[in-house]
């Protein structure tokens, strides 16, 4: 293994100039599955659309969405109807002019069922964006106009107190249809085709690890003013080791991916900072399988997990342990209050022993006897890794059961997750939008990203509660409700709320940062 670390940070270091005046080199760490705004579901994927695309609206530097595209908005008295007026001279990246009807085109393909965007629900707000998705409406039935070419039109199906915030995410960029409908979903792979309206464009792509993807800035973005970098690099590094190698050498300037045993040192130094994280780490359990069908097993899992010792000992970068699905720092009844605190704790930080076992035996397997074969899967990573041995030791320890582990490379492994071929799967969720319902909505019977089948009425009814109720303190009591009854059912098990552990060279100033794992280039710039 040391061989083979030692050949990657070799071949990478040989291949790799040390950044120019104006360029920053960001590690990306996974080699995106996409970069098309409408089809991720990934922050890897997002952190490259953000930086290449501006929607209506786009994330500001102190995380609330601010005017983009439009310069300006204005509701009717009712709410009910929104109008977003757009600055002159919008342009794409090829100097083609932009116009409204190409953000009617982006928010249709959101909806269209055969997109098959995994961020479809976000667009439901729109009168008739749901029907259109479930095929009970036309696509000109949807609420969306372009009267003319700098005002777009959106008339809701109901009222949403996150619209901003939703028109500021990725998935809601201008589309070019002239280019999407020539070459499919090979239009985001190319950079002559990848053609985008933010602060960078695409020039180059290479994949796999090791690889980089370089974006350079574009001439013809409406606040071209104020970007003051020239080019930047995603280098692809996996490995944290050999970013780690690469960041001391000078060819890495910002990086979010620290080995582990490291960051405890770094930390106290001060050449790594702990940022604020509005993400979590969890178990899906396949309930659709035995012997996760049984909700005493999947408790009996979640119940074996000493929480703190995985915060504690293994990733040591400022984590706390998760003994519920949604995390801190989330707003609850009132702006002022915190939703988690609200809420408390369904789990203990350290394993209930007694009541795991009790709760296998109850479900016809004590002390782990006759319990049928499992395996936990898992994208390779070393924190993953490390993470998953422990947890294979802690249920040996506690249940007496012997869980296989299985690790896959990243992309095969969304694919398996998404195809439920799996007992127990590692997943993650880093919010979108700071309010508890981007993490609940996922849990609702046949969304698209839920990832293990759960299914549950009263959940849904809650949740549906919650979408159409406009006064705040009864829309999160709907929400409590909710995730009291999801950690009831444990679908799935929390095991930390994550923290964002990041290096950056001196060199570079004006990264942002953002709690929900966005980082963000265009007010960047280099000292050199």
């Amino acid at each position: 293994m040391r061989k083979i670390f030692l050949a990657l940070l070799l071949v990478f270091i040989a291949s790799s100039a040390f950044s120019e005046s104006g360029e920053i080199v960001y590690n990306l760490g996974i080699d995106p599955r996409t970069i098309d705004p409408v089809l991720n579901n990934a922050l890897d994927g997002a952190n490259v659309i953000i930086n290449a695309f501006d929607g209506l609206l786009r994330t500001g530097s102190d995380d609330l969405p601010e005017p983009a595209c439009a310069s300006s908005w204005d509701a009717s008295d009712d709410g009910m109807t929104w109008t977003f007026h757009f600055r002159d001279g919008l342009k794409w990246s090829d100097g083609k002019a932009l116009t409204a009807s190409q953000f009617r085109d982006g928010f249709i393909r959101i909806l269209n069922p055969e997109t098959g965007s995994p961020y479809a629900y976000l667009a439901f707000f729109i009168k008739n964006g749901e029907a259109f998705y479930n095929s009970k409406a036309k696509a000109e039935d949807v609420g969306i106009h372009a009267p003319d070419d700098k005002t777009l039109i959106l008339e809701l199906e109901y009222s949403n107190p996150l619209l901003l915030y939703y028109l500021a995410h990725p998935v809601f960029a201008p589309a070019r249809n002239d280019i999407i409908n020539k070459y499919s979903s090979a239009w985001s792979a190319k950079p002559e085709t990848y053609i985008s309206n933010g602060a960078f464009k695409l020039e180059s792509w290479k994949h796999g690890d090791g690889g980089e993807i370089i974006l350079v800035k574009n001439q013809n973005y409406w606040d071209a003013d104020n970007v003051k970098l020239n080019k930047l690099r995603f280098v692809l590094i996996n490995d944290e080791n050999t970013s780690m190698a690469a960041f001391k050498a000078g060819r890495i300037d910002y990086m979010g991916s620290i080995p582990s045993v490291m960051r405890p040192l770094l930390l106290k130094t001060g050449e790594a900072v702990s940022l604020p994280s509005l993400a979590i780490m969890f178990c899906d359990f396949n309930s659709a399988r035995k012997p996760f069908d049984d909700v005493r097993v999947r408790k009996a899992f979640s119940l074996a997990i000493y929480r703190r010792v995985i915060t504690d000992k293994i990733l040591m970068g400022g984590e706390k342990p998760a003994r519920a699905l949604v995390c801190y720092l989330v707003p609850g009844s009132t702006e002022d209050k915190d939703f988690r605190t609200e809420g408390g704790d369904f789990l203990p930080e350290n394993a209930d022993v007694k009541e795991a076992k009790r709760l296998l035996a109850e479900a016809g397997y004590p002390d782990g006897k006759n319990f049928p074969h499992v395996s936990y899967k898992y994208n390779s990573n070393p924190d993953n890794k490390a993470i998953a041995e422990v947890l294979q030791a802690m249920w040996k320890s506690v249940l007496g059961v012997e869980v296989e582990l299985r690790n896959e490379e990243w992309k095969v492994f969304l694919e398996t997750r998404k195809r439920k071929d799996y007992d127990i799967a590692r997943d993650a969720w880093s919010l979108d939008f700071p309010d508890p319902i981007n993490i609940l909505e996922l849990f609702i019977t046949n969304a698209a990203q839920n990832h293990n089948g759960y299914s549950n009425q009263k959940y849904d009814e809650a949740m549906k509660n919650a979408v159409h109720e406009t006064n705040r303190a009864k829309r999160i009591n709907y929400l409590h409700e909710a995730e009291k009854i999801l950690m009831e059912d444990m679908p799935i098990a929390p095991i930390y709320f994550s923290s964002s552990s990041i290096m950056q060279s001196s060199r570079v100033k004006n990264i942002y940062h953002s709690p929900r794992g966005l980082v963000i280039f265009r007010g960047a710039y280099t000292l050199d």
